[in-house]
């Protein structure tokens, strides 16, 4: 194999962790800075003014207060670290006085510090910090301005990491709306990718856009995160408060966008198994396909409205794109879509939910979403048996859940028993 096979792909993962690396740089700056102010201020203002000789726990509790942390409340955690240190202090010094200084010692105390620590809270961080600052208290040499002088610079960094919080805020919204804006427009590719695999009807098609969608989740966590992360910055901020509500919308959007999500992975599940056994009709696959080109935009339309800064031309925005979803609803149906099959009436059936959950991503309760979704009543095609003539499945008849084709020959046959024999052989096939 030529050395260029191997140096091209290395080249294109180097470029892009570069660029990933300075995106992570640009995003962060400004936390950067606030790290940099408290740790400091808080390492000078223990040694200038309360006289304690290099008092790096000040700095190290500022540190990772702030640290850039993703899907927990700053509050919570600077409270974490706070009491970490302070604690883990008060018992590396107690422990130390009645055990002495050394190797034994230093586990010993390290043990204590860390069961105590998950006895009393389960959070991971406030175990690291009990239990780091416990054993760092026996292994290294005490100080000249008493016993409890660590635990102060503890207590002064934390108030430091609260202070630069709420004086220099940073706007909390502005990485909750780009994560969902990347989030969107991702999911928007992976409808016309879905469409563009129907309209070719191949199966590796299908299965790549059932990875694709498979692949969102990771997008769907981060931008979730992100909002929790900005809800408590938003409670330590001098204006923070003001973008509470918006960010609280956003948190509900994000809960319907991520069953919506969940919505497709099941129906390109579907889409591959009906690809696999049966030839949808040339009406029922452009019907579908031009579905999920509109929902496609729709969602690429619903990002750019979280993204938006203005209230009013968010409103606006999102209003559009509801009445368009609304539009798509009202033919949610088998027949008005040209649907004559059973395989080609579950995709549609996929379809309702999926746009369910995107209306109520445009701020509607459920009830007022299914207003909008055109009843399915006798609609169905021939090969659909109505929901009350179908008897329970008793237990000769156990169906693995992904088990479509099983489940297609049970339906028919209860639909048309004379054929239900000539079915079996059919998908068998």
């Amino acid at each position: 194999m030529p050395l260029s096979d191997h140096v091209m792909p290395l080249k294109r993962k180097v470029i892009n962790q570069s660029k990933a690396g300075f995106t992570r740089v640009r995003e962060g700056f400004l936390q950067s800075l606030q790290i940099v102010l408290a740790s400091v201020g808080a390492y000078a203002f223990c040694r200038d003014v309360l006289g304690h000789p290099e008092p790096i726990f000040a700095a190290t509790a500022a540190v990772v207060s702030l640290g850039y942390v993703r899907g927990a409340t700053h509050s919570r955690r600077i409270l974490e670290v706070t009491l970490g240190v302070t604690l883990g202090i008060l018992v590396g010094d107690g422990l130390m006085h009645l055990l002495g200084r050394g190797t034994f010692q230093a586990a010993v105390v390290l043990l204590i510090s860390v069961s105590l620590a998950r006895f009393l809270d389960r959070g991971m961080l406030f175990t690291i910090q009990m239990g780091l600052q416990s054993a760092l208290v026996v292994l290294m040499e005490p100080t000249s301005v008493g016993t409890f002088a660590r635990s102060v610079d503890g207590i002064v960094g934390g108030i430091a990491a609260f202070l630069v919080m709420f004086i220099f805020p940073r706007d909390p919204r502005v990485l909750p709306r780009s994560r969902t804006r990347k989030l969107m427009s991702t999911y928007s590719n992976a409808l016309t990718e879905s469409a563009q695999a129907l309209r070719s009807y191949s199966e590796n098609q299908c299965q790549k856009a059932l990875e694709g969608a498979r692949d969102l989740q990771p997008l769907v966590t981060a931008a979730q995160n992100e909002v929790v992360t900005a809800k408590g910055l938003a409670q330590l901020s001098v204006v923070g408060r003001n973008h509470k509500a918006e960010l609280r919308d956003l948190g509900n959007s994000l809960g319907s966008i991520d069953l919506s999500i969940r919505n497709i992975r099941v129906f390109n599940r579907r889409m591959v198994s009906t690809v696999q056994n049966v030839q949808l009709g040339k009406p029922a696959i452009d019907s579908i396909v031009k579905t999920l080109q509109q929902l496609s935009s729709c969602v690429s339309d619903l990002g750019e409205a979280a993204a938006t800064p203005d209230q009013e031309e968010r409103f606006s925005m999102r209003r559009q794109v509801r009445d368009e979803l609304g539009e798509i609803a009202q033919v949610l149906e088998p027949s008005l879509m040209g649907v004559r099959t059973l395989e080609g009436e579950s995709l549609i059936l996929l379809l309702r939910p999926m746009v369910i959950d995107l209306l109520e991503a445009t701020g509607l309760s459920h009830e007022e979403a299914m207003e909008y979704l055109v009843p399915l009543g006798e609609g169905m095609t021939e090969h659909a048996p109505r929901t009350s003539q179908l008897s329970r499945i008793d237990g000769q008849e156990q169906l693995a859940p992904d088990d479509t084709r099983a489940l297609n020959v049970v339906l028919r046959s209860r639909s048309h028993p004379k054929n239900a024999k000539n079915s079996e052989e059919s998908e068998e096939r």
